[in-house]
């Protein structure tokens, strides 16, 4: 017997000009695709690409669908989790996902869980499967939803500073927690932005219960070059990233320190259609990450506030930096906690199997008996 699936209705036109071109020539054409013709075409501009040169394939995967969903998010406005979707789903399993509402923030078996929330606002990279992986981990102690940062088109569009990432943080924090105590873990980039949601919530009488810093040094190092070299053969002999990321990388760097980042974006939208996907969603993804570590370093050259509540540092090691990361002079108090390790390893294995229990920990500490019994009888 054949499956049916419900009959999804049109969207809207989308925002974001970046979205493929096959949805623009219908919106041109006074056709307003539907939600399976969108999820079609992300699934052809995602999936139908070769391997990127050196990578796994299962990195080379998990970044497919990656884009796939975000793909799908831009062209109808909704927000996705990617737990909810599979290398192996068809355009179909997809569209019912979406539309019963079970792969959206606003899903009944999500509002219905009562774990308490944390936060979760991932490095310049985004919440990618890393960060998945960590967050499903931290899963077994609370409900983690992660922040969702300003995309390329809107930072290009002057949404390009830390304040920005806070404003949109917030937004989601109000929809999701709109009252009781909030719980912000940050990691890398993450912990400045969540250092300033939780200026912004304490302004607004919020009770802050938990603010967690996964690695963030806010004090100037220095860059030391050989040892960035290093880390970038290591990672190359672990197959974490390949001579093409490198390349695109590198092109992003360059374009954006002569300002011309709006003009290379135009030109991935307007030349790589069709013919360069994954090259291309690469080149994107690295320029989004190079603006977003920008704006992190602004962000540090700016003044900042004294927040009179404590913090949690879980610290990797790093010689001849300060045991506190400069966030001792921010605080009224703060917990360092050492952890395995490099900056961008925390929380992959190996080191996860060591550092998630220190986290889950922490944010248990800070549980009151009623959230203790809400635990207890969701686990």
């Amino acid at each position: 017997m054949a499956r049916t699936y419900l009959q999804p209705e049109v969207v809207e036109r989308p925002a974001d000009p970046f979205v493929d071109q096959k949805l623009w020539r219908s919106w041109a054409q006074g056709r307003e695709p539907t939600i399976f013709q969108i999820v079609q075409d992300a699934r052809a501009t995602s999936f139908n690409t070769r391997n990127m040169p050196g990578a796994s394939e299962e990195a080379d995967d998990l970044s497919r669908l990656r884009r796939c969903i975000q793909d799908i998010e831009s062209a109808t406005g909704l927000e996705l989790s990617i737990a909810h979707f599979t290398l192996d789903m068809t355009a179909a399993e997809m569209v019912k996902a979406i539309v019963s509402g079970k792969a959206t923030a606003k899903a009944a078996g999500v509002q219905a869980d009562m774990r308490p929330i944390v936060f979760l606002l991932p490095g310049s990279l985004g919440y990618g499967p890393s960060m998945a992986a960590f967050a499903a981990g931290l899963g077994k102690i609370a409900r983690v939803i992660p922040i969702k940062y300003p995309d390329l088109a809107s930072i290009l569009d002057g949404n390009s500073t830390v304040a920005s990432m806070a404003d949109a943080a917030i937004e989601q924090i109000h929809r999701s927690q709109p009252v009781g105590h909030v719980r912000l873990l940050g990691h890398s980039l993450g912990g400045v932005v969540a250092f300033e949601v939780a200026a912004r919530l304490l302004e607004a009488r919020r009770s802050i219960k938990f603010l967690g810093i996964l690695d963030t040094t806010i004090v100037n190092e220095g860059r030391d070059y050989r040892e960035t070299l290093a880390r970038t053969l290591r990672r190359l002999r672990a197959n974490r990233v390949n001579m093409s990321r490198i390349a695109c990388r590198a092109l992003a760097k360059v374009t954006a320190s002569i300002g011309r980042e709006a003009l290379l974006a135009r030109m991935l939208h307007r030349y790589t259609r069709g013919k360069f996907n994954a090259t291309s969603f690469r080149i994107r993804l690295e320029l989004q990450e190079v603006l977003r570590s920008r704006a992190f370093y602004q962000w540090l050259a700016s003044p900042k506030p004294a927040l009179p509540i404590g913090a949690t540092l879980f610290r990797c090691n790093r010689d001849a930096a300060p045991r506190a990361l400069g966030w001792d002079c921010a605080l009224a108090s703060l917990d360092v906690i050492p952890i395995a390790g490099t900056h961008i390893e925390l929380v992959v294995e190996p080191y996860l199997a060591t550092n998630l229990p220190l986290v889950e920990s922490a944010v248990a500490q800070t549980y009151t008996p009623a959230e203790f019994c809400k635990r207890e009888a969701l686990s």
